[in-house]
């Protein structure tokens, strides 16, 4: 990975900042790549077991913005070695908390955090996929909940432009089509899709 590629100011900022636990390990650090957007608010919180790359442009001329806006009393844990590419966006509001395990996500990623929503290991996320664990609104006269935890579990496949909704849990080993609106939990080692998406396989490993 070439120097000019990283953001200076954002890894000593990161790196240094008393926000930023981590463990005793040299590979256990935050890389922001150039054009990174980085907001940390009163006691927000980052906890780093792992080598998170922010920003990680697909073609090295790119100048795509990456943000990660952290409100107060947030926290962010990495769990293990994760890429999230350029253009992506995590936001993570008051009291709320992102796990991101291992894995990988590519271009244009959102991921919205309003409580709580977990990501485990061996993840790999497509393009323009939304995460989110909040309907952003509340509907007038309406009485529903508004925001619920997000769980997806480890060796989870999620197909570009996919859609997790709030409440949503999904099982170990399961594929995620394309374009799919996931609004129901989802179970082990299935595959689901379409609008809302719905179980089309079962007893399928996504991968290990």
């Amino acid at each position: 990975m070439k120097l000019f590629n990283i953001s200076i100011i954002n890894l000593i900022k990161l790196n240094l900042s008393k926000k930023v636990e981590k463990e005793i390990n040299k590979k256990h650090f935050i890389l922001p790549m150039k054009y990174t957007r980085i907001q940390l608010k009163k006691r927000s919180k980052i906890k780093c077991k792992g080598l998170f790359i922010l920003g990680n442009k697909e073609h090295p001329k790119s100048k795509q913005e990456t943000r990660l806006s952290m409100k107060e009393n947030s926290k962010l844990n990495i769990n293990g070695n994760f890429k999230f590419f350029c253009g992506g966006d995590i936001r993570v509001f008051n009291n709320a908390e992102l796990t991101i395990g291992s894995g990988y996500c590519t271009s244009g990623v959102q991921i919205v955090c309003a409580k709580k929503i977990t990501i485990g290991d061996n993840v790999a996320i497509a393009r323009d996929v939304i995460i989110r664990d909040n309907d952003a609104h509340q509907i007038i006269g309406k009485k529903h909940e508004s925001i619920k935890e997000v769980v997806i579990g480890n060796n989870v496949w999620i197909g570009n432009r996919a859609i997790i909704m709030k409440g949503v849990k999904i099982g170990e080993g399961s594929i995620i089509g394309a374009g799919a609106v996931v609004t129901k939990d989802v179970p082990s080692h299935t595959i689901v899709a379409g609008v809302p998406a719905k179980v089309i396989q079962e007893n399928i490993e996504a991968w290990k």
